[in-house]
């Protein structure tokens, strides 16, 4: 019985996260940021959840549940939010939406679903 309530919490772990807040647009992350450093929780494309600090500068630095860091370089697609680690997904190029609701702010994946009846832009 054991094995089998680890493997269903284990299971629900892995499931991915829905979105369920409020996309925020380039004007509204620039105007966070611009407010001081922008928090953002990872909730895409990463093995471990990642804290990322933005800075108006357009650094960043990403420090995961395991305890790894990381620092880059972030800018504004459209409405994505896209950042380039130096060692992370070796130094490749991700975007993803914000996402605004009452655990903060945390990114995901975009997608015309996502996108569809707002007013934001993919590109």
């Amino acid at each position: 019985m054991h094995s089998i309530l680890i493997i269903v919490i284990f299971m629900m772990l892995c499931q991915p996260a829905m979105a369920t807040g409020k996309f925020l647009s380039a004007i509204l992350i620039k105007d966070r940021v611009n407010k001081g450093e922008l928090i953002l929780t990872t909730g895409a494309d990463y093995e471990f959840p990642v804290v990322i600090n933005l800075r108006s500068d357009g650094s960043l630095e990403g420090k995961s549940s395991n305890g790894y860091f990381d620092v880059g370089r972030w800018w504004l697609h459209g409405d994505t939010l896209c950042h380039r680690w130096e060692n992370w997904f070796d130094g490749l190029r991700k975007c993803h939406g914000v996402i605004a609701d009452d655990d903060g702010l945390t990114l995901v994946k975009p997608s015309s679903q996502h996108f569809k009846n707002a007013n934001t832009r993919l590109k």
